[in-house]
């Protein structure tokens, strides 16, 4: 049976663990945050299928250099600005955009 003494100190190693738990998660909670993805606007992703946007990321992540990816980006601007002539839409080009300061 468990003693007065027993109970006690069992009572308090577990309050203890659970303290030092919560004391430790917010640490190592910080130290696994994901890095922010930086995200593009895609030209002409209205008039795409989310697979289209999906198999679009996979090639930009897929290219070697920096000239591919514009190379990329830029047969894929040309495919959309057809794409939305046929439809009677314009396709705006948003990294093309200057960003004004205010």
């Amino acid at each position: 049976m468990w003693g007065m003494c027993n109970l006690r100190s069992f009572f308090f190693q577990g309050a203890f663990a659970v303290v030092l738990g919560l004391t430790v998660l917010p640490a190592s909670a910080a130290t696994h945050e994901p890095s922010p993805v930086q995200r593009e606007i895609i030209p002409g992703s209205e008039l795409m299928t989310a697979q289209e946007r999906e198999r679009y990321r996979q090639r930009q992540r897929g290219a070697t250099s920096v000239e591919e990816r514009e190379h990329l980006r830029a047969e894929h601007l040309k495919a959309m600005e057809e794409r939305g002539r046929v439809h009677g839409l314009q396709v705006i080009d948003h990294s093309r955009i200057k960003k004004t300061s205010p």
